[in-house]
């Protein structure tokens, strides 16, 4: 079927998934079945996501919009392995996400998953490349805002 050429053509590959299989376009990469994510706050109980269902596909471009406290940074976090839905599944590439321990989770959120987060949790006293190097539990000897942030320097 022509559709003026807005679709990707599924019969192209596109770069390589992490188990380096080649990837389609247009093959299903998330797929939410209902998620709901609620927070407790007191005796309240908050939706932040509800019976949420949607398939994005591999070269798709979303976009989420919202007023503020309507579940956007939580579908993120969703999507990102960083929070689990309170119901529902979510699959990634075929895998249910929901049902993986935290140890998997976490390997393939390193492997697969990038983040640009709203705060930039950088570090003032170190250059950007710096910052980049650094990860959780290290930080350079002239890095002073170690303390009040949580930042330990490796012991010898």
């Amino acid at each position: 079927m022509n559709t003026g050429g807005m679709e990707p053509d599924a019969t192209q590959p596109r770069g390589r998934k992490p188990d380096g299989t080649n990837r389609q376009e247009n093959t299903l990469m998330y797929q939410l079945t209902d998620v709901t994510k609620l927070y407790t706050k007191g005796r309240h109980t908050v939706p932040a996501v509800r019976d949420l269902s949607l398939v994005i596909r591999d070269g798709e471009w979303l976009a989420i919009q919202g007023r503020t406290g309507h579940g956007k940074s939580t579908l993120l976090n969703l999507l990102g392995m960083l929070d689990r839905p309170s119901s529902g599944t979510i699959d990634m590439d075929g895998k249910n996400l929901t049902r993986l321990p935290g140890r998997q989770a976490s390997r393939l959120r390193a492997k697969s998953i990038g983040f640009i987060f709203q705060t930039f949790n950088l570090v003032p006293t170190l250059s950007a490349a710096e910052n980049v190097e650094t990860g959780p539990g290290t930080c350079p000897a002239r890095c002073p805002a170690a303390s009040s942030s949580g930042w330990r320097s490796p012991g010898p």
